[in-house]
């Protein structure tokens, strides 16, 4: 049985980002030279980890892939200079569908072609990447054992 599927409406929100490409070991280091970065720039992470993936997973051998990690951050970013590739951007208020998977970035690929059909299913349509929303505390357990939230933007199929 697939699990529990739903739509949900995400308010805008600043976020730290790094772009990386490759496969997903380099992931945990990733977040926590974001965090650092963020807090050196004076911003305060407001929010859950979020990896997204550029490319599709399924899709690709992971030394392919291209990724990104974020965090929500507050703060001002009036002057914050882009140092090596950390930066800020606002992402816009979206809908997106979203479920629950065991396992991270290990199981998302067979999670992925599911998904979207259930997505097809209710009426919309994929509208960005796939996301995975990640416990504050995922660094400290194995991958097998943390659950994230999975979650792509959606548009109804009726609009452009």
């Amino acid at each position: 049985m697939f699990p529990e599927v739903g739509i949900k409406t995400l308010p805008s929100v600043a976020v730290a980002y790094l772009t990386r490409s490759g496969d997903y070991s380099g992931m945990a280091d990733a977040f926590r030279e974001l965090d650092s970065w963020a807090v050196k720039s004076g911003f305060t992470v407001a929010g859950p980890p979020v990896l997204v993936y550029r490319t599709n997973p399924a899709g690709l051998q992971a030394a392919a892939g291209e990724w990104e990690v974020q965090l929500a951050v507050t703060g001002e970013s009036a002057g914050v200079e882009k140092e090596g590739e950390a930066c800020i951007k606002q992402l816009k208020e979206r809908q997106v569908v979203f479920t629950f998977s065991r396992g991270g970035y290990t199981t998302a690929g067979l999670l992925l072609p599911v998904l979207f059909q259930v997505v097809y299913d209710m009426g919309y349509r994929l509208a960005g990447p796939a996301e995975e929303v990640y416990p504050s505390d995922f660094l400290r357990k194995p991958a097998a054992e943390t659950i994230t939230e999975v979650r792509f933007p959606v548009s109804p199929r009726n609009k452009l």
